[in-house]
């Protein structure tokens, strides 16, 4: 039997190894997934809102994911979210075969394969319910995200210019999609 301190983990797990966990969204985190998503979004590069919206709103769209079964997961460590995705089918009945993507990490588990993991499950998933393409947009400067997105088998379809700004600075944004 190998001792598990002397295992060599690939090197994108070596700070955190099996000590993350992928979990579907369950209530008990939601407090933790909130604090997750307000420091996201308060780094003001990644996400379209500039710090979390009340959390009786996140509450309620995180519960509404959960009751129809659509895909969402955390990532958990030390019993504390620290990165989420999930894909939102879109409403209409004429475009409920696509499925839109959110997603974000802490800086600390950024490129280390949290996010690919996180994303595989949540495209199986969406898979399984019977999405046919899932669709996101990003920042065109967040190269890192544009290479996952890549790496799990997403392409660039589009492109806005001046899609946002923000003090007075312009982000350009492009736009991928994955036929499931």
């Amino acid at each position: 039997m190998t001792d598990k301190s002397s295992m060599k983990l690939p090197s994108n797990l070596k700070n955190y190894g099996n000590k993350i966990q992928i979990s579907y969204q369950k209530e008990e985190y939601l407090k933790s997934f909130y604090q997750t998503l307000d420091k996201v979004a308060r780094e003001l590069t990644y996400l379209e809102m500039t710090e979390a919206k009340p959390f009786k709103e996140i509450a309620q769209f995180q519960r509404n994911l959960v009751s129809n079964n659509w895909p969402g997961y955390y990532a958990i460590y030390s019993g504390e979210v620290v990165g989420w995705v999930d894909i939102t089918p879109a409403s209409s009945p004429r475009l409920c075969h696509r499925g839109f993507l959110g997603m974000g990490l802490l800086p600390s588990f950024r490129g280390q394969g949290v996010g690919y993991n996180l994303l595989m499950k949540a495209l199986d998933h969406a898979k399984k319910m019977g999405l046919e393409k899932v669709e996101l947009n990003v920042y065109s400067e967040n190269a890192p995200a544009i290479g996952l997105y890549k790496k799990c088998g997403f392409s660039e379809v589009g492109y806005i210019k001046n899609y946002r700004k923000l003090s007075n600075r312009y982000f350009d944004c492009i736009i991928m999609e994955l036929s499931l």
